[in-house]
């Protein structure tokens, strides 16, 4: 049977259900949708592995566990200290597969390498593409989000999709090491100026969740040519590390897109502070009924954001 369904509402559905704690029909609803998304088997296991914990079938977690890791997968070790694992994480044989995971890890760490997409509009006028730097959030990877940020090519801007060299599963990066996340973001944009004409006068930086962090930092760091960043659902661990290049970034302009159901709002409240006490300029948009994702318009926040950042040069 022909499946519609994109990993977007499959993610979405799913969290509905376990954000009711209905653990036994999210667990039926990822079973019977998950062989359409092979591409995505490291995320939808453990999804499994956390379902089925929470429904108290601990054999069907280590055989699921142990199925994974036959067919090639792995997680690092921060990934199983998820509280939907409670039950299972101290017990022999789950310590005994999450070792074997741990090692699989360990060996792919060392052979990470750097990768990008590209979303290319059609060519400019001027021959120079303003450049649009996406960055994922944590858990994801470069084409975590590309449909909401494919409304930046639709725009005429160049996006370039970066993914980090920190892995957390087979499939799934993270920005935990904020340095060693700026050099991967540099190398991305060296790269691009390299083989397209960029607009200097046009570059923003945007990311999602720890992505959107992560963008803001590398923005703030003077190293990125950028005119501003856009923030949605925005987290960075330590807020504070932005203070030292916060009195230098005063002509960077900043746009938050958040909801007050979202358990980052304090962090992006903390960024704003800062933001705010070194005379950086931010616009929000806030959606009373939105949680830790994108609004259902999102196209129209992105609009608000590019007129925002670049209001003075219009």
């Amino acid at each position: 049977m022909k499946n519609n369904m994109s990993l977007r509402e499959l993610t979405d559905k799913m969290m509905s259900l376990y954000t009711d704690r209905r653990y036994s029909d999210a667990l039926e609803f990822v079973e019977q949708n998950a062989e359409h998304f092979p591409q995505e088997l490291t995320r939808t296991t453990f999804w499994k592995m956390c379902l089925l914990s929470l429904c108290g079938r601990v054999d069907d977690v280590m055989s699921i566990f142990q199925q994974g890791l036959d067919e090639g997968l792995w997680w690092a070790e921060s990934q199983f200290r998820d509280t939907d694992l409670d039950t299972v994480r101290d017990l022999p044989e789950f310590k005994r597969l999450m070792a074997i995971s741990q090692k699989k890890y360990e060996e792919a760490r060392r052979h990470i390498e750097r990768d990008q997409a590209i979303l290319l509009p059609d060519a400019p006028v001027s021959g120079k593409y303003p450049l649009f730097l996406a960055v994922h959030g944590r858990n994801g990877n470069k084409d975590s989000h590309m449909e909401y940020w494919d409304v930046a090519r639709r725009k005429g801007w160049l996006v370039l999709l970066v993914q980090s060299t920190q892995p957390l599963s087979s499939s799934a990066y993270c920005w935990d090491d904020p340095e060693q996340g700026l050099a991967d973001i540099l190398f991305y944009a060296e790269k691009i100026s390299k083989e397209y004409s960029i607009d200097t006068q046009r570059v923003v930086t945007a990311g999602f969740s720890q992505g959107s962090g992560m963008s803001i930092y590398s923005a703030m760091s003077g190293k990125i040519n950028a005119r501003g960043f856009i923030g949605v659902g925005t987290f960075f661990a330590e807020p504070n590390s932005l203070i030292p290049n916060a009195k230098q970034a005063n002509s960077l302009r900043g746009y938050f897109i958040t909801g007050e159901k979202d358990y980052s709002l304090e962090r992006a409240r903390e960024i704003q502070r800062i933001l705010k006490e070194n005379n950086i300029q931010f616009g929000e948009e806030v959606y009373s009924d939105l949680g830790h994702e994108f609004p259902p318009d999102f196209e129209k926040s992105f609009d608000n954001a590019i007129k925002f950042i670049f209001k003075e040069q219009e």
